[in-house]
């Protein structure tokens, strides 16, 4: 069993390359290879940029091999609600893990964030005459159920699916108060705004809602936290956070997508899981990620291993300060262009020491370093100083405290719910305590 990759670059999709099953269990072996037109096509071999699938396969005539399901393949795939709406769709729910993950590999992954995606019949390309628009209060009072709306409507819904993640969300183009789903606007003018709009997760309660309303108020926050440092965030102006008889819709800027003349195009993008080969959900040590990830990419990025170091760790110490626990690695990833490897923008960055579920950090430095959630940034620093100046990096991380003095009053004067300013597990009101004993501020 096999499906083609197609890859987008250079201004349109191409058909890159063949993705070959062995077996039919998770645990079979799976080969990339590249097709032989794509291949000429290309005259930089052992690119792992936007023109190859994956920073672990090299564009080449030599196939990849994986000893199981790639781990790329989980940055494609919907999961949460996105994923019980397919296999529902599909009527494949009762199958194995093995047959499920295929019916949804063919059918739900021709619209994913990126510029990666799985040829399927329904990568056509529309017409203005196939679009169909709706009011953004039906996304804003349907919440997800806004898709099977569409659907019902007659609206091609498969492109609104491709966002991951366990909170629900869709995909969505805004034009002024009208919305529409495109998933193949690469390529063409872009008419709209393209949109991941996010809806709360678990039962939707009010706390779960207060957290959703947060994540957009950091954003907003970190953006003036983070001014001419290098750590990237969303264009605040861009986010909106809207409600409905108190239940709250995120709409956040899509970052993988950038206009050239015009024209949209599709960045390459590729999660920390992807670039390690790690299944999802799995629990890893931050030196062994900072170690792995540098070796693939150093060689395609602008970076320095200093700047490097300065954003991973940067992105941990304002997770810990936010009490953002969801750190796993599908939460940061790269953006991919030629010949040029960076981070993303911070993204999935919401107070989920909140959350009812109590997400835990799956990501942590390790003993001596982290004990208890404390962590000690001084002797990380130490740690990596192969890389990175310690005293450079503590300075960088002190700079971002000074900057957070007064959060709690940035946070409620930009609309974060009292109930996630005065959680305590998160802690705002000790931050001062906390840059102390993480030793970026002096007793």
């Amino acid at each position: 069993m096999s499906v083609i990759f197609q890859l987008f670059h250079a201004g349109q999709w191409h058909d890159a390359a063949e993705l070959t099953f062995t077996g039919d269990e998770m645990s079979s072996k799976v080969r990339l290879t590249y097709l032989t037109d794509y291949l000429f096509s290309i005259a930089d071999n052992d690119c792992i940029d936007n023109r190859a699938c994956s920073v672990n396969a090299p564009l080449s005539i030599i196939p990849t091999d994986y000893l199981k399901w790639p781990a790329l393949l989980d940055d494609l795939m919907p999961v949460g609600k996105s994923r019980s709406w397919w296999l529902r769709r599909l009527n494949v729910a009762h199958e194995t893990p093995f047959k499920k993950n295929i019916a949804l590999l063919k059918n739900a992954c021709n619209s994913p964030i990126g510029n990666l995606r799985v040829k399927g019949h329904s990568n056509k390309v529309s017409t203005n005459n196939d679009v169909l628009y709706f009011e953004i209060n039906d996304v804003v009072s349907l919440q997800y159920d806004f898709l099977e709306y569409a659907n019902e409507q007659g609206a091609t819904v498969g492109g609104a699916t491709g966002a991951g993640g366990v909170a629900p969300k869709l995909l969505l183009m805004l034009v002024k108060d009208k919305v529409y789903i495109d998933g193949d606007f690469a390529g063409k003018p872009l008419t709209g705004i393209a949109y991941l709009t996010k809806f709360a997760r678990n039962n939707r309660q009010e706390i779960d809602n207060d957290i959703l309303k947060a994540e957009g108020v950091y954003y907003k926050v970190l953006n003036q936290v983070l001014d001419g440092l290098s750590v990237e965030t969303m264009d605040p102006s861009l986010i909106k956070i809207l409600e409905h008889n108190g239940q709250v819709s995120l709409w956040l800027p899509r970052f993988d997508i950038e206009i050239n003349n015009g024209i949209a195009h599709r960045l390459g993008m590729e999660s920390i899981y992807s670039i390690i080969n790690a299944e999802p959900g799995s629990v890893q040590n931050h030196f062994d990620v900072i170690n792995r990830l540098w070796a693939k990419i150093s060689n395609v990025t602008d970076m320095s291993s200093e700047d490097f170091i300065k954003q991973y760790v940067a992105r941990d110490f304002l997770n810990l300060i936010f009490g953002n626990s969801d750190n796993h690695g599908r939460n940061i990833s790269f953006l991919k262009k030629e010949n040029k490897i960076s981070f993303a923008p911070i993204y999935d960055f919401a107070p989920m020491k909140a959350d009812p579920e109590m997400v835990t950090r799956l990501f942590k430095w390790g003993d001596g370093f982290e004990r208890g959630g404390k962590v000690n940034f001084l002797h990380i620093a130490e740690q990596l100083s192969p890389m990175c100046d310690p005293n450079e990096l503590i300075a960088y991380l002190q700079e971002i405290a000074k900057r957070l003095k007064n959060l709690p009053i940035k946070l409620l004067d930009a609309g974060c719910p009292n109930s996630i300013v005065n959680f305590p597990s998160i802690g705002f009101e000790f931050l001062e305590s906390k840059f102390v004993q993480m030793g970026v501020m002096d007793e």
